[in-house]
């Protein structure tokens, strides 16, 4: 639904691959278990616990809507709020259904533009969003391993090539956007050879129309640029609401322990855990880190739970933290579609 949409088709196929890779997972992980174990564990639960740790994934999205709006109105872009939650949404829906969640940002691009929101404020705010994310990520990991020592090596006596991945492939994406939002020569460059190798292939034609396009874009992206780095207290303010963003999602795993009975964990290292968990799937070129992210669970919180429970617990954490918020944000994901298509045919849209 960007670029003209994503086609139907090509989503078609995405939610195939999604399914396929569910599957097989629960196939590799699940043997010898029954879903009537998993039964018995939800009767017994504490609700409570596991409705926290919904609103736990609710606040998760709600704080890359806060974080949205606070870049936006710095750029001089006021937007109603409850768009921001549905961008949101949208970023966590297509996120989850390709690879490396590289569907999230170009789809939140063309929602926005969709609502007359230029594409270089658009493209410089999730750049943006993006950007600290990976900061905060790798900082709550540095300090959790400093914290919890004894969480770090027994992770990385489990899982070290995964998280020496993650750990490498995430600090490179935050040297590449910090490329890619601040620096007046790579985007031009990178987009220029972009344009040499379409036009090679055939795919344009009128080169010098695009290219003219292309430069007024990248001057316009540049300036907007230029905006948030010129108020530093934006990149502490967006840095705080990301880091309660992070400490959300690590919290989910606490309340299924404690939602299952267990008390005796401190919780510090069960966010430690989860921390260090996130680093190293984050960079899975599998959508959603699928398959991944239950090996990782059942390695790192083995300590945690007991052996006939573990399984049970994996499969309430993926649910509360994936399978529940893809749900709704996909519902969302079609209200706002079908919202911006009645806008567009009373041609309603706000300033």
């Amino acid at each position: 639904m960007y670029n003209k949409g994503i086609k139907f088709k090509q989503q078609i196929i995405e939610i195939l691959f999604l399914v396929i890779i569910i599957a097989a997972t629960f196939l590799w992980y699940m043997k010898g278990y029954s879903f009537d174990d998993l039964k018995n564990v939800l009767i017994h639960a504490n609700i409570s616990y596991l409705m926290i740790g919904v609103l736990m994934m609710l606040l998760f999205v709600c704080c890359e809507a806060v974080n949205i709006y606070i870049i936006m109105k710095a750029l001089g872009q006021t937007i109603p709020f409850i768009h921001c939650i549905q961008y949101s949404c949208i970023g966590f829906y297509f996120s989850s259904i390709t690879p490396s969640a590289s569907g999230g940002q170009p789809a939140q691009i063309y929602y926005m533009k969709k609502d007359k929101i230029s594409v270089p404020i658009s493209s410089i705010t999730i750049f943006y969003v993006v950007f600290v994310y990976q900061i905060s990520m790798i900082l709550i990991g540095v300090i959790m391993s400093f914290l919890r020592h004894s969480i770090f090596a027994h992770f990385f006596h489990n899982i070290k090539y995964l998280l020496l991945f993650g750990t490498v492939v995430n600090t490179s994406v935050i040297f590449l956007l910090s490329l890619l939002m601040f620096s007046k020569k790579w985007i031009p460059a990178i987009l220029h050879f972009i344009i040499k190798i379409m036009t090679k292939l055939r795919f344009i034609k009128n080169t010098d129309r695009i290219s003219e396009k292309l430069e007024m874009g990248v001057a316009s992206y540049h300036d907007k640029a230029m905006i948030l780095k010129q108020y530093p207290i934006l990149f502490f303010k967006v840095l705080g609401v990301t880091m309660v963003q992070m400490l959300a999602l690590y919290l989910i795993p606490t309340f299924v322990y404690r939602s299952m009975g267990y008390y005796t964990g401190n919780v510090m290292d069960l966010v430690a855990s989860q921390s260090l968990l996130t680093i190293s799937v984050s960079a899975i070129p599998l959508p959603g880190a699928e398959g991944v992210s239950q090996g990782g669970f059942l390695q790192v919180y083995d300590t945690f739970f007991r052996k006939d429970a573990i399984i049970s617990a994996m499969l309430i954490h993926r649910m509360l933290s994936f399978y529940l918020p893809l749900i709704l944000s996909f519902i969302v994901t079609i209200f706002t579609h079908f919202r911006i298509a009645t806008q567009d045919s009373r041609g309603d849209h706000f300033e």
